[in-house]
């Protein structure tokens, strides 16, 4: 384990592999028949995946921890239970962290990315309540290495206020949702105010975290259809995010919020610049379609928000001195089927290695402590 400034690392966004029967076991009784749950299909040789009445996927479990693994075998079916062990076991994921050199990771969820999925609100609070008391003591037994991120239950945007300052109790370093339109409202919608207020007094950031489904309105509903063989997961994160963001800054909210903190992930970080110049020329020429904005679109991104870079991507040292490497941040997405494992930080070490030592400092860990609010090693 590293200790210096210079060197600490942070993965901002890794994941955990839920146990299968998490909301089966700990929802109260009436909803434990429409929670998350897995059923094993032994004509397709897939655990699926169901949320209320609905199939939420036949066979992307098999991403949620595979990394490491050959995508030759990709396709093929296994037991979710057979995946990473760092994935469900927090001792074993440490043991991963320490051979990668990773100081500390920020562990958003596996299964629980479905919960934006799910339609009665009632479940869904009560789904993320249970997955948020599970990540509270999962992260608990390796607090100096392991911190998480609750989920929020936007279907209720009361409910979602009150999970919260309980997220903020249970000690999770922030809330998460999908940037999609939870029961088709989008996120300037004026009935999530008491959620950004919320987030906003104890300065717990708001994770946009997608997940390319197509439960919930979004880019992969809209153009699965048009989108050739391989592409979806490339782009589609990509897309539901520009839209998000671009809906908290045109929609006003970071204007009337200004201690909200947004976080940008799993979509890379390349494309952040040729937004902000985007948005500022818009804004300029439709400002009058707009809510009063005081600031540009560059400048509420620059006062508020970060965003993550993939490892591998060649664009940081290009884009700081036009976004702010203040705003930048790195991840893993360790256990998923992208995630580069062996080898995280040694490639993002080589492929960052012409930033000067305050950038990297910045980019490896520190601003992702400053964006969680965490301390600064000693």
């Amino acid at each position: 384990m590293t200790t210096s400034d210079t060197t600490y690392i942070v993965d901002a966004d890794g994941h955990v592999c839920e146990p299968a029967d998490l909301w089966e076991r700990a929802l109260p009784s009436h909803l434990r028949d429409q929670g998350i749950r897995l059923r094993w299909n032994e004509a397709t040789g897939y655990d699926e995946c169901l949320v209320e009445d609905r199939l939420a996927t036949d066979r992307g479990l098999v991403g949620l921890g595979n990394a490491g693994e050959s995508f030759d075998d990709f396709g093929r079916g296994r037991h979710y239970e057979d995946l990473n062990p760092a994935g469900f076991d927090a001792a074993e994921r440490v043991k991963v962290l320490d051979s990668e050199g990773i100081d500390l990771s920020v562990i958003y969820p596996g299964l629980g990315l479905k919960l934006g999925g799910i339609r009665d609100p009632e479940l869904a609070t009560w789904s993320c309540r249970v997955y948020n008391d599970w990540l509270a003591e999962w992260t608990a037994t390796a607090p100096a290495r392991l911190r998480g991120v609750g989920a929020l239950p936007m279907q209720d945007p009361a409910a979602a206020a009150e999970e919260a300052h309980r997220i903020q109790d249970l000690g999770l370093v922030g809330g998460f949702a999908r940037p999609n339109a939870y029961l088709d409202r989008p996120f300037q919608h004026p009935a999530y105010t008491p959620l950004w207020e919320a987030l906003e007094e104890p300065g717990l950031p708001l994770a946009l975290h997608p997940a390319g489904l197509a439960d919930m309105p979004g880019a992969s509903r809209a153009l699965l259809t048009l989108m050739a063989p391989g592409t979806h997961h490339a782009l589609i994160l990509l897309f539901d995010q520009q839209m998000t963001l671009s809906n908290l800054t045109y929609g006003g909210v970071l204007e009337h919020h200004p201690g909200l903190k947004v976080i940008v992930l799993e979509c890379g970080g390349g494309w952040i610049a040729h937004w902000m110049d985007r948005l500022n020329e818009f804004e300029e020429s439709y400002g009058w379609t707009t809510p009063t904005m005081s600031l540009t679109p560059e400048e509420y991104f620059r006062r508020q928000c970060w965003i993550s870079f993939d490892p591998g991507e060649r664009t940081v040292g290009a884009l700081a001195p036009l976004v702010g490497g203040d705003r930048f941040v790195w991840a893993s997405d360790f256990p998923h089927s992208d995630a580069q494992y062996p080898g995280v930080v040694d490639e993002l070490r080589e492929h960052n290695e012409g930033l000067s030592d305050s950038a990297k400092a910045g980019l490896f860990g520190l601003n992702a402590l400053d964006m969680y609010s965490l301390p600064h090693p000693a």
